[in-house]
């Protein structure tokens, strides 16, 4: 059950897609004036998207974190080779007495593929609608949250401007066979995530650091299209974090791996998916010099099983495992641990298609394991419900 917190928020939704619908329909009839056909680039692209999210985690020691989050999304096609979307969450995250929540920062995207159908540009701004300048107790709350194992749709409320520019190049060798490259570049504008209740002259200006990407990937199907493999490899290299003007941190350049194996047998869909991510170590500056501390590692693995079980409703089973190393920092004097993770989750999700137009999906999910924070391993388990509904046109 949604929190009676975002009963207001829920609210603001169901007002804002109603004008976004119409919105929507009338770029969507504009576009008929520039030739637009559904049958070129954005099929099963464009519509809009909602959903409900219940999340909740026990950690021993710590009790329970919860979230509740209502994502909103929507992508319209501007003629023939521009795509515009936007998207956000509402949300509601509460540990023991203190909740945050609010709106997560707006993402405003734009795509647009350049005659000859290869290359895409694409172009984003993360608008600062998001809450930011918390107090210290609100700061752990989301500290919390933001622990990659525990897979908190939102992880992180407001972070400040940022924009994305990049592009993306496919190349097809065959019909069944396509292999791709791309580049970005993402800005951070600066921000202030925490203030002092009661100490106005305490300063926290946060200047996180840019970050100049590259990937390459590619896809293959056999020619019974029963089979398919894909893979994406992804490097980041880190600008150096501000505080206040002064440098105070560097991430380690990462390096991240996707794949993904998927095998049709008869009404059922078989897939495998391998996620690694992997970083160089964090450089940690003080004063006078610098040091640098382990970067933690990140390995997922993934089964799912997929059948229509009628034309109406189709399952979808998975099972889940995550095994993180630690990250480490300084503090006081001493190194301290956290992000050490082995978590294992299994779940349902159920869609219905109620027509050509409208899809509804809901699921539940259990996990279990155990997880450091600051030192300490902690055994936790967590339940998550969501549904949603997409309308596409």
């Amino acid at each position: 059950m949604i929190h009676s917190t975002l009963s207001k928020y829920l609210r603001y939704i169901v007002h804002g897609m109603v004008v976004l619908l119409f919105f929507a329909i009338s770029l969507s009839a504009q576009s008929v004036g520039f030739g637009y056909s559904e049958k070129l680039l954005f099929r099963g692209v464009t519509g809009i998207s909602m959903s409900a999210g219940q999340q909740e985690w026990k950690l021993a020691d710590l009790g329970k974190l919860r979230q509740q989050s209502l994502p909103v999304s929507i992508a319209v096609p501007l003629g023939n080779r521009i795509l515009f979307s936007v998207s956000n969450s509402p949300a509601s995250a509460k540990h023991d007495t203190t909740t945050v929540q609010g709106l997560v920062d707006t993402k405003i995207s734009m795509s647009y593929v350049v005659p000859g159908d290869k290359v895409w540009v694409n172009g984003s701004v993360s608008v600062p609608t998001g809450k930011t300048k918390l107090t210290p107790i609100e700061a752990q709350v989301t500290k919390l949250i933001a622990q990659s194992a525990l897979g908190y749709r939102v992880p992180v409320f407001g972070q400040g401007l940022n924009a994305n520019l990049g592009f993306a190049y496919a190349y097809s060798v065959s019909r069944r066979f396509v292999i791709g490259i791309g580049s970005s570049f993402l800005y951070k504008n600066k921000y202030t995530p925490i203030v002092i209740p009661g100490n106005s002259s305490a300063k926290f200006e946060y200047d996180p650091g840019e970050e100049i990407s590259g990937n390459i990937g590619f896809d293959y199907t056999t020619q019974s299209k029963a089979t398919r493999i894909s893979f994406d490899a992804t490097g980041t290299y880190y600008f150096p974090d501000k505080l206040n003007n002064v440098k105070i941190f560097l991430s380690g350049i990462r390096g991240m791996g996707f794949l993904v194996l998927s095998q049709k047998w008869g009404i059922t869909t078989h897939a495998v998916q391998l996620r690694g991510r992997f970083r160089s170590q964090n450089t940690v500056y003080d004063t006078t010099s610098s040091s640098k501390y382990k970067s933690a590692q990140h390995y997922e693995a993934q089964y799912s099983l997929s059948f229509a079980v009628a034309r109406w409703l189709s399952l979808t089973a998975y099972g889940e495992s995550k095994n993180y190393t630690s990250d480490q920092f300084p503090l006081n004097g001493a190194i301290i641990e956290t992000g050490t993770a082995k978590v294992n989750s299994g779940g349902i999700d159920c869609g219905i298609p109620i027509s050509s137009l409208f899809y509804f999906s809901f699921g539940g999910r259990y996990n279990i394991g155990k997880i450091t924070i600051d030192n300490i391993e902690r055994s936790v388990s967590g339940i998550e419900f969501n549904g949603g509904l997409r309308v596409s046109f």
